[in-house]
């Protein structure tokens, strides 16, 4: 008879093979890469819980809705039936609440007569069902774990014991808010987001967001850099009536390996060579090839006060030209982004 090793929090005991298949779940887990580690979970798992389907979504807490980080089986109706909907059903809140693993069989109900289960479930040849939340270190909600087979009595307690061991280890796997591929800056008042390949921003861990994300142009803008190959870009973008320095590095996507992702470096905007807010605004319509008198119209000011700026910002930059201020500025990040963006 193989050994037993008892399970956490429960009378439950794991086989050695079991037991086998949770060290190197976890193992995977914490590997670092997202769409591997999911399938090879998705095999181990297959070899003791026996499940006919698995999938393992992230929140996205920006975007207010789960991802598939991963799926085996699950026809892609299925999946969207396992993500917003189901989120939206009792037993999903019965997991949010216990933060642990449910059947179908655990419920007080007959779940195999609900809407769900006769619009998604029933109809792919599911006839259990196993769930549950998972949650990252530091207690935030990182999405869900469904199991499915054909079987209606397919998941027994051992199974509901192995899963929730591994709740800590799927809930790190899928927080959307790592970020282990790029440096990140120390400057205090940083902040940083990683846009990945689909356009969306994401929240990295320890850092606040950064606010550029959140503008309608930077979305368009960063979907138009996501198909070059620039490595890094700097500028400025105007944010609540003032300025952000911004650094934008392309990375590879931490989530998805095989697409590209642009980290988002945001810092506060810091006077260079002594320019004003409105010398900096200035320079941004000389370097877009604008004259006095249309720098002086789209901002509401008098061409004598637009010719003065343009006499300062020459001197500052120690440039004898429009030209060359224009090139310098380009050079040292001093171009306002969000042009580029609605061109």
């Amino acid at each position: 008879m193989a050994d037993q090793i008892p399970a956490p929090d429960a009378g439950e005991t794991f086989t050695l093979a079991e037991a086998q298949v949770l060290v190197d779940c976890a193992y995977v887990a914490g590997s670092g890469r997202a769409n591997e580690a999911v399938s090879e979970i998705f095999a181990q798992l297959q070899r003791v819980v026996h499940q006919d389907a698995a999938a393992l979504l992230a929140w996205d807490p920006i975007a207010g809705e789960h991802v598939v980080l991963g799926s085996a089986t699950y026809e892609p109706v299925t999946l969207t039936g396992l993500g917003e909907p189901y989120a939206k059903t009792d037993p999903y809140q019965r997991m949010l609440t216990t933060q642990r693993p449910l059947r179908i069989s655990d419920l007080p109900y007959d779940y195999r007569k609900t809407k769900l289960y006769q619009e998604v479930l029933r109809p792919a040849g599911f006839g259990d069902g196993m769930s549950t939340c998972l949650f990252a270190a530091d207690g935030t909600y990182a999405g869900m774990l469904h199991l499915s087979a054909e079987s209606p009595t397919a998941f027994a307690t051992r199974h509901v014991h192995m899963i929730g061991a591994l709740t800590a280890s799927l809930g790190q796997l899928c927080s959307l808010r790592r970020l282990r591929t790029a440096l990140l800056p120390s400057d205090e008042g940083s902040r940083a987001s990683l846009v990945d390949h689909t356009g969306r921003p994401r929240l990295i861990d320890e850092y606040e967001p950064t606010t550029c994300v959140e503008d309608p142009d930077f979305g368009t803008f960063a979907e138009r850099l996501l198909g070059t190959h620039s490595p890094v870009l700097y500028g400025v973008w105007p944010v609540r009536g003032s300025w952000v320095s911004v650094r934008i590095e392309r990375v590879q996507d931490p989530l998805f390996e095989h697409s590209a992702a642009l980290l988002v470096i945001e810092s506060p905007w810091q006077a260079s060579y002594g320019l004003s807010a409105r010398e900096l605004d200035v320079l941004n319509g000389l370097a877009q090839g604008a004259s006095n008198q249309r720098i002086a119209s789209e901002r509401a000011i008098s061409v004598r006060t637009v010719t003065t700026h343009v006499e300062r910002i020459l001197v500052k930059l120690g440039q004898e030209s429009r030209a060359g201020a224009a090139a310098k500025a380009a050079r040292e990040g001093l171009l306002r982004l969000d042009l580029v963006a609605t061109k």
